[in-house]
């Protein structure tokens, strides 16, 4: 499998939470590496909560993403 080939949308880690009374879920990943996660976005100075993928459309159940991003742990395990 090449890097290029992992998608978010197809992971089963990939987590949908749509808060109450709102249009857009928001997407996670929640990878039982987390750790990794949380290094890679304090060493790269990344604000956004640890793991967030994006928003979805309105009413979309749909991942935001056609690849995965860089800190993705299934691509570390790849080097």
């Amino acid at each position: 499998m090449k890097k290029s080939d992992i998608k978010c949308s197809e992971c089963d880690f990939c987590k949908e939470f749509r808060p109450w009374n709102n249009t857009r879920s928001n997407f996670y990943c929640e990878h039982p590496n987390q750790d990794y996660i949380n290094k890679y976005f304090k060493e790269h100075k990344i604000r956004s909560s640890e793991g967030f993928l994006g928003y979805g459309k309105a009413w979309s159940h749909d991942v935001p993403l056609k690849t995965s991003p860089e800190w993705c742990p299934k691509k570390a395990e790849l080097n």
